[in-house]
């Protein structure tokens, strides 16, 4: 890995390299830690796509910690878009309409499916046991367990420090 070092008063990256006694000094390249967190993600959806109206309530048993979150569906709107639910800290959970993506001559575009959705469940860190429950009005509509497999991720590419962030990712089903 290159390091960069300030050199009178500005920054210079060293990977010096001699060419026929000539110093080459090589490009800098910069290693963050931005973009780097250890993450278990559950993608949560009915076989036909569809989502349940009403008061949700999700909980989480992940490494022994207990984590709620509640919220109404549909969401509310604002400023042009669905308020998502705050949960406990630790615990993310995003309803999104699914998507389709091609890949056209100026990108990749991706449209909604109408009539279908995705609920995504996070939880931060690398727990090695989740549980989790959803309900309905008080109805059960999943209970799912996982013992995640986390894969080595290295946002900025596997020669920069810090240690690579470690992901797990399962999919269930809604009843």
């Amino acid at each position: 890995m290159r390091n960069c070092l300030a050199f009178i008063g500005i920054m210079a990256c060293i990977g010096i390299v001699l060419i026929g006694g000539v110093a080459a000094v090589s490009g800098c390249r910069s290693c963050t830690a931005i973009g780097c967190s250890d993450y278990f993600g559950a993608s949560v959806q009915r076989a036909d796509g569809s989502f349940p109206s009403g008061v949700h309530r999700i909980e989480i048993l992940a490494g022994g910690t207990t984590l709620t979150c509640m919220f109404t569906y549909p969401l509310p709107m604002q400023g042009g878009g669905a308020v998502q639910p705050a949960c406990d800290a630790g615990l993310t959970v995003r309803v999104w309409p699914e998507t389709i993506c091609t890949d056209t001559s100026t990108g990749r575009q991706c449209d909604p499916i109408p009539g279908r959705f995705v609920e995504t469940i996070g939880i931060a860190g690398t727990p090695g046991q989740v549980h989790a429950w959803q309900y309905v009005d008080d109805v059960a509509i999943l209970d799912a367990a996982a013992a995640p497999s986390y894969q080595d991720y290295y946002p900025n590419g596997p020669d920069c420090d810090p240690v690579p962030c470690r992901n797990a990712s399962v999919s269930w089903t809604l009843q």
